[in-house]
């Protein structure tokens, strides 16, 4: 995946959608940033689709999806290689098991297991505001004025679904219940606080 919003965020933190998928038991895969080379192929076909689609001419959503629609089918099966076959009759793989995802069935598909177990493996760092709080994704939590200019480390325990916030010395500071780990943010893409303009 890249590592551009709405992939990946500028810090470690995921992005909503990254944990949305983790939950439906999708594995993420992010790219070195800024090192389109690693993915080429990817990146040469996105290009090229950009220019059959043309969505700046597109007056809407549903046109341009029609017009994404015919550039992938055309690509897929209408035009040959040097050996004859379409994509689709090269690669008839791709086109077995298909499971078709259902809006509906989403919120029972998802696992706030997964993500917590997913969170578990990272470890991210904040500095304590002067007022002792912190942000972590939208949601801010208290550690104390005696903590402020800190930089903290943040770990996550998947068995109580708590941060875990610990000082430079590696001592514990405190445990926090997480805000932010459940269906209707994540599914919203709501982890981020929105700027204002």
């Amino acid at each position: 995946m890249d590592n551009g919003s709405p992939w990946g965020t500028q810090s470690r933190l995921p992005s909503a959608l990254g944990l949305w998928l983790v939950g439906l038991g999708i594995d993420l895969i992010y790219g070195r940033p800024r090192r389109s080379t690693d993915n080429a192929i990817v990146e040469r076909d996105h290009g090229v689709l950009a220019k059959w689609v043309e969505a700046e001419t597109c007056p809407d959503f549903q046109s341009c999806q029609q017009h994404l629609d015919w550039a992938v089918i055309t690509q897929r099966e209408r035009y040959r290689s040097p050996n004859g076959y379409t994509r689709a009759q090269a690669f008839p793989e791709l086109f077995a098991k298909q499971r078709i995802y259902a809006t509906e069935l989403d919120h029972v598909d998802w696992s706030r297991e997964r993500v917590a177990l997913y969170l578990s493996g990272f470890i991210f760092h904040r500095k304590v505001e002067i007022n002792g709080q912190l942000t972590l994704f939208a949601n801010t939590y208290s550690l104390g004025k005696r903590h402020a200019r800190q930089t903290i480390q943040i770990t996550f325990d998947p068995i109580t679904y708590e941060w875990c916030f610990t000082d430079e010395q590696a001592h514990l500071i405190r445990r926090h219940p997480t805000k932010e780990l459940f269906y209707e943010p994540i599914s919203q893409l709501q982890l981020a606080k929105r700027r204002r303009h």
